[in-house]
C-alpha cells in the first residue's frame, strides 16, 4: 500500500495536466490524491531536496512525505526517500543509490511530538568501475523520535534513536555474517525561513 501511495504522489507531481498557476506543487498533489483515491481527509504532500557537492563528491537526496490526521493528537506520515551520490576519484569512483520507505505514527502535545516508526530499505546498489554494480544489504530500521520547538518559534530541535539491522543474505556479495546491527542515537537542530 505504501508503494502505491507514495507512486500515486510521484505521479501528481510529475503530471503536468494538473498543473495550476497560483497554486504550489503540493497543493496541487494534495488535490489530485484527494480526488483520485476518494478521500475526504486531509492529506498533506511535502517534498524535499537536499545537495552537496565539492571536489570529487555529488550527493543528492529527495524526500517525499505523505501526512494524515488520524485524530486531534495521532498523525500517519508515510515517507518515500530516494538518494544518488558519486565519488569521482579516477580508478577509486564510485557510484551509489538507495531508496527507502518509512511509515511514522505522530502523537502530538502542545509543546512536544513523539514518533513511532518502521522502514525498510530494499535497494541499495553501488557501482564500482573496476567490479561492476552489486547489491548491498537490505536493511530494516525501528525509530523513535522526539521533536520540540527550539529557543524561537521556527526553530525545532529533534532527538531520535534508531535501529537498523542489515541483512547479508540479500546482498550480490557474500558476508562473514547473516545480519549485522547500527544503533544510532541522533540530534538536530532545525531552523526555517
Amino acid at each position: 500500500m505504501l508503494k502505491q501511495v507514495t507512486t500515486l504522489a510521484l505521479c501528481a507531481l510529475l503530471t503536468p495536466q494538473v498543473c495550476l498557476a497560483s497554486t504550489s506543487i503540493g497543493d496541487q498533489a494534495e488535490a489530485w490524491l484527494e480526488e483520485k483515491l476518494d478521500y475526504s481527509g486531509d492529506i498533506s504532500v511535502s517534498l524535499s531536496k537536499n545537495k552537496i557537492r565539492f571536489n570529487g563528491c555529488r550527493q543528492k537526496d529527495y524526500k517525499l512525505s505523505l501526512a494524515t490526521r488520524i485524530s486531534d493528537t495521532v498523525n500517519l506520515e508515510a515517507v518515500a526517500s530516494y538518494g544518488r551520490a558519486v565519488m569521482d576519484f579516477g580508478v577509486f569512483s564510485q557510484r551509489v543509490t538507495s531508496r527507502a520507505y518509512e511509515l511514522i505514527t505522530w502523537w502530538e502535545q502542545p509543546a512536544y511530538r513523539v514518533g513511532v516508526a518502521s522502514g525498510v530499505r530494499p535497494a541499495h546498489d553501488i557501482d564500482l568501475p573496476v567490479s561492476g554494480s552489486f547489491a548491498l544489504p537490505d536493511s530494516n530500521t525501528v525509530s523513535v523520535y522526539l521533536e520540540t520547538e527550539g529557543a524561537e518559534e521556527n526553530h525545532t530541535m529533534s532527538f531520535a534513536v534508531r535501529r537498523e539491522t542489515w541483512h547479508g543474505d540479500t546482498s550480490d556479495i557474500t558476508l562473514s555474517q547473516d545480519k549485522s546491527y547500527d544503533n544510532q542515537v541522533q540530534l538536530g537542530y532545525r531552523v526555517s525561513f
